[in-house]
């Protein structure tokens, strides 16, 4: 019998262990949850089965007041956000400029266009993207057509 209980102990506590690592250690993951779930599931279900429903109702209580404290610490300690993102996107959509690029200005690849890229037109740098596939860095570019703010170019 001690030897049961030490399995159903184990299940418990891996259980837990398992939750804690899907939280703090591999966020995102879940696989480490729900492993962690079934193990406090089977856990519970074989003290039930094996010691009676005296010790299943005893290790299912238990088991969900370990797991309110852990909720009420966890959202009193503010822990949820030390694990948000908190960076915000920069980015910016490419706007066309119909003063500065148009159809047959000549300019110079900033990056390797493979095919989209950037190159530079009367300093300004802007995305483009090559129709004759790979162009390498500092090959000069004309621009042959704009179509939704996009900007095909081919090397000259």
């Amino acid at each position: 019998m001690e030897i049961i209980f030490s399995w159903v102990l184990f299940l418990i506590i891996a259980g837990f262990l398992l939750i804690l690592l899907d939280l703090f250690v591999f966020p995102g993951t879940s696989v480490l949850g729900i492993g962690g779930i079934t193990c406090l599931v089977i856990g519970i279900v074989r003290m039930f089965l094996v010691f009676g429903p005296v010790a299943g109702w005893i290790s299912l209580l238990s088991v969900l007041a370990i797991c309110s404290v852990f909720v009420i610490w966890f959202v009193r300690t503010k822990s949820w956000k030390k694990m948000m993102l908190k960076d915000e996107l920069e980015g910016r959509v490419n706007v066309v400029n119909k003063h500065k690029v148009n159809v047959g200005h000549e300019g110079i690849a900033v990056s390797r266009l493979v095919p989209v890229g950037q190159a530079t037109f009367d300093g300004e740098i802007v995305e483009v993207h090559s129709l004759d596939g790979f162009t390498d860095q500092k090959t000069p570019v004309k621009v042959v057509k704009i179509e939704n703010n996009k900007i095909f170019v081919t090397a000259v």
